[in-house]
């Protein structure tokens, strides 16, 4: 945030002295087009941190499990498995009983993502598409951090993601729904668990396989 204050108001204030400080007024005051709610998201320097994997496989990474439709009855299947290397997703979205996603977490663990810039995957994905969810409260129905993965091809692909490209989804009605609210820096302090969740709503099956998640 910026403060500008006019020559003559600082004069008046700097001539002022006998009959007493003078404050300058709304009128004589620029601020720069920013939310003051985000003045805390802009930082001095800091030195560059280093990159944190998440490298998945039989000797890394294996703790992710599945959440499923099938907490709130519906018939949705989703199997996590561990190759040599990567995490498979795999199963069908039904919309029988209500339902309408499969999806798989990570454990609850509390990490700063503050300083990082950027998430990296390099995954391949067929049939439903998934979202990458960046949850910071333990409660989906409390909204969520949410960015459409678009994959092209069944082949492995690797994709860079802006974290401020992230988008908050609020649930008040039981799906999700864009608020249009960008996450910001300060969102990322506490994040709680990654999720991979299908994106659609809609019958269909998927499989999705997972080397490792960077943050940069």
């Amino acid at each position: 945030m910026t403060v500008r204050i006019s020559s003559l108001c600082l004069f008046a204030f700097l001539a002022g002295c006998e009959q007493g400080a003078l404050e300058p007024t709304l009128a004589d005051v620029e601020i720069d087009n920013q939310d003051i709610n985000d003045v805390e998201d802009v930082d001095e320097a800091e030195a560059s941190v280093e990159p944190l994997t998440i490298d998945f496989g039989s000797t890394s990474e294996d703790s992710w499990y599945a959440v499923n439709d099938t907490v709130m009855g519906g018939v949705s299947e989703g199997i996590v498995e561990y190759s040599s290397d990567s995490m498979v997703f795999e199963g069908m979205v039904s919309t029988a009983n209500n339902g309408g996603f499969a999806s798989v977490r990570s454990i609850s663990d509390s990490m700063n993502l503050r300083d990082f810039e950027r998430v990296v995957i390099r995954m391949k994905n067929e049939g439903q598409p998934f979202t990458l969810v960046l949850a910071d409260t333990p409660n989906w129905w409390e909204g969520q951090f949410r960015y459409d993965l678009e994959v092209e091809g069944s082949g492995w692909t690797e994709i860079a993601i802006d974290l401020n490209e992230f988008e908050f989804f609020d649930f008040s009605t039981g799906y999700p729904r864009p608020t249009g609210e960008m996450m910001k820096r300060r969102d990322r302090k506490e994040i709680l668990y990654l999720e991979f969740m299908s994106a659609l709503f809609e019958d269909g099956e998927f499989l999705l396989e997972v080397d490792h998640i960077t943050f940069e």
